[in-house]
């Protein structure tokens, strides 16, 4: 009978040994319902955050691969700002970069995301980087999503400047409209998530959605 009574013991530790195994790597947060992850860009082992939010799954990290041809500059063609906030990239260079299993994001997606989450200002708050860390002061962002928006500002072609680091960021899309890119812009000073045009001249920044 102790013999069974032992058995029965090493079986059910291992059923629970078992069951710890198999959870999932990639917790849920419990106040969003968000999962979070990481994936490798095998073309140079870069490593990158990414994060589920509703139905969509998106690089939670700005894109800082460098392609052999393209347009794409580090902000300030300082290295250092690359590595913080990720390359700028042209829109004809944006649209071949993306890493095996991602893409660009279409307009219809990004306004999927930002009317998930409640329109243009909530969303806004949502998706920023809390604290004040690149963010300029105020910055009420919750970053609730883990989307973890940076303000990496822009490079204008036409003119050769960098502009508005620490204050505002635009991701690329693949839409146009009457010459025009389709971006998701993001200003601290009107505290909105916006999908609007821009010139093709502007080199922004680079968020995947998972295919």
């Amino acid at each position: 009978m102790k013999k069974h009574k032992g058995l029965f013991s090493v079986m059910i530790i291992l059923i629970l040994l078992l069951n710890g195994c198999g959870k999932d790597d990639n917790p849920t947060n419990p106040n969003e319902g968000n999962k979070t992850g990481t994936f490798t860009d095998s073309r140079d082992n870069h490593v990158y955050k990414w994060v589920k939010i509703g139905d969509q799954t998106w690089m939670a990290e700005n894109l800082t691969y460098k392609p052999s041809s393209g347009k794409y500059w580090a902000y300030d063609n300082n290295e250092n700002n690359a590595a913080t906030y990720g390359y700028l990239y042209d829109w004809e260079t944006a649209k071949t970069i993306a890493p095996t299993g991602w893409h660009l994001p279409s307009q219809s997606e990004w306004e999927t995301l930002v009317n998930s989450l409640g329109g243009k200002n909530k969303a806004y708050t949502k998706l920023l980087e809390s604290g004040t860390q690149h963010w300029g002061t105020p910055n009420n962002a919750t970053n609730e999503t883990g989307f973890t928006a940076l303000p990496g500002g822009y490079f204008d072609q036409r003119d050769n400047s960098f502009n508005f680091l620490g204050h505002l960021t635009m991701f690329h899309s693949t839409t146009t409209n009457t010459g025009s890119i389709i971006s998701l812009t993001i200003n601290r000073n009107f505290k909105t998530a916006v999908i609007e045009g821009k010139p093709k001249e502007l080199a922004v920044s680079i968020r995947c959605i998972k295919n």
